[in-house]
């Protein structure tokens, strides 16, 4: 069994001072903290991978917060995400009656380390979220989530960051073909105005690293019209 990675919390919040603290007391408890300053970052983070628990401020004002909630509900539909809203001192709940949850919780400032901790600790308690293996394999090839190593048998792989990503993916669904679009969403997130040839580039480019003799089949297949994947259909191990 694989050493698991910790618990990842994402914080949205647009004060900067409130937000370093923040996540300098969780990342004390030894779990892993993102950060984004608005909704648009947020949803970057989101993108670029589930969190597991996701803490926004109510400085981002009311509709903001409630939209931000309703568009990561869209984006992640199989997964049941506890949510975290820091209210100020005196303000009601009652306007977030809409999205009331069992895994909603809010907390008032002033709130203490302690207090924010037991919040998320008991929201990862009633989620029960499956933490991703510190490292995945694809036969002779394993990639640390932890320390970005990647290894092909005896090999010693450098990937930059948006090749790792696009790894990732593959690694963990390769029996399914993950289209250009899809990739570019994960990778860059939506809206961003890549060309579907940029993702050409960077597979082609992940196929030469990985490659231990030239003659060799690529690791990354191609599909016709589709993009690509680790195992075709009907391909055995």
């Amino acid at each position: 069994m694989f050493e698991k990675l910790p618990p990842k919390i994402l914080i949205v919040e647009s004060d900067e001072m409130i937000r370093t603290t923040m996540c300098n007391t969780i990342e004390r408890y030894w779990f892993s903290v993102v950060r984004a300053s608005d909704a648009n970052a947020a949803m970057m983070e989101i993108n670029n991978g589930n969190p597991n628990v996701v803490i926004i401020s109510s400085k981002l004002t009311q509709p903001v917060v409630l939209s931000l909630v309703r568009d990561i509900h869209k984006a992640m539909p199989n997964v049941d995400i506890p949510i975290i809203i820091l209210l100020e001192e005196k303000e009601s709940k009652e306007g977030y009656t809409s999205i009331v949850g069992p895994l909603i919780d809010f907390i008032h400032r002033q709130f203490t380390p302690n207090e924010l901790m037991l919040a998320i600790k008991a929201l990862l308690r009633k989620s029960n979220p499956v933490f991703q293996d510190k490292v995945i394999k694809y036969k002779d090839l394993s990639m640390d989530l932890a320390t970005y190593r990647v290894q092909r048998g005896n090999k010693q792989i450098h990937l930059g960051p948006t090749e790792f990503k696009i790894m990732q993916m593959l690694i963990l669904s390769p029996r399914t073909i993950l289209s250009r679009q899809h990739i570019m969403e994960h990778v860059w997130g939506k809206g961003k105005d890549i060309e579907p040839r940029t993702v050409d580039v960077h597979v082609n480019r992940i196929r030469s690293l990985v490659k231990l003799h030239d003659d060799e089949p690529p690791l990354i297949k191609t599909v016709r019209s589709g993009g690509y994947c680790l195992n075709l259909p009907g391909e055995r191990d």
